[in-house]
């Protein structure tokens, strides 16, 4: 077989020709002529030989071709930002460089530098928030005094009361001088009259309270009075019904002349008469009851 010798090539033997030429025969041997020289191969034609053939030209097609530096770049994103390549052949692998994040320009909101754990802020103490103020003890007293409670308290005999809040007694105590009737707002709302006050008080926050108070009567007690005789000989008097008053002293309150002693308190019906004192009534919660009393001797 001849391959494409240069013109003058004349034969098998002929090495005047400065092309090449390869010479076959049937027992496998060949004789290749290149520039002149005669080079001796042993070769085998068979299907395998091509395959061998189709499979080098493929690796060096590919080496030639190498589609891995196109994609290089392509790769994800890891968790440090770099990109992550294919690997070369050979077992070697390729990394490109980080891919770096691209700089506010001027007037971009850019975040603060993270330095660390963010400082925790300072919890206030209990002496930052304001301490509220404690309850008045008078508003507390007013609170406290319901309907039906007895109190130590009555008209010293110059029209204030004794005391400047109310203190709860057992009502069958002999200091149970006066009982709570009505809780109200205002003083101006209970019932008046003898035997009877109310007591009004302001509490802290503005709001007020009124307690309407009965006076407690009792046999034994003693208020203050003015005596006048009248022109038929007989004495009126009139009472500091809601007062309560020694009846041990000598002394009354200015414009009163007497002290009266309770003798009974009645529901009804007419005082009983002594002979040798005159015993006065007076009609007390709007003449529910009836006070019986009389003068003191000096």
């Amino acid at each position: 077989m001849d391959y494409g010798g240069s013109p003058g090539g004349t034969g098998q033997d002929g090495a005047d020709g400065g092309g090449t030429h390869i010479s076959a025969r049937a027992d496998g041997r060949s004789t290749i002529t290149v520039a002149g020289r005669d080079i001796n191969s042993m070769y085998f034609i068979s299907a395998s030989s091509a395959a061998l053939a189709a499979l080098v030209g493929l690796v060096i097609l590919l080496g030639m071709w190498q589609p891995w530096q196109e994609t290089a770049g392509s790769g994800t994103r890891d968790r440090t930002g770099t990109a992550a390549g294919p690997e070369r052949p050979g077992g070697s692998s390729t990394t490109t460089a980080p891919n770096r994040e691209p700089t506010p320009a001027a007037g971009d909101d850019e975040e603060p530098e993270d330095s660390g754990s963010p400082e925790a802020s300072p919890s206030p103490s209990p002496s930052d928030s304001p301490t509220p103020d404690p309850p008045d003890p008078v508003d507390v007293a007013f609170a406290s005094a319901g309907v039906g409670t007895c109190l130590n308290v009555y008209d010293a005999g110059w029209g204030r009361l004794n005391r400047d809040r109310p203190a709860a007694v057992d009502c069958g105590a002999d200091f149970a001088f006066s009982k709570v009737t009505t809780v109200t707002t205002l003083a101006a709302n209970c019932p008046s009259g003898p035997g009877r006050w109310g007591w009004g008080h302001v509490n802290h926050d503005g709001s007020s309270t009124a307690l309407c108070l009965d006076r407690v009567f009792a046999a034994g007690q003693c208020f203050p009075a003015k005596l006048s005789r009248q022109a038929d000989g007989t004495i009126r008097g009139e009472g500091r019904l809601f007062s309560v008053w020694g009846c041990d002293r000598t002394q009354v309150p200015k414009g009163l002349n007497a002290i009266m002693v309770i003798t009974a308190v009645l529901n009804g019906g007419g005082c009983p008469q002594r002979t040798d004192r005159q015993t006065l009534s007076w009609p007390v919660f709007s003449g529910a009851a009836t006070v019986c009393a009389v003068q003191r001797p000096n």
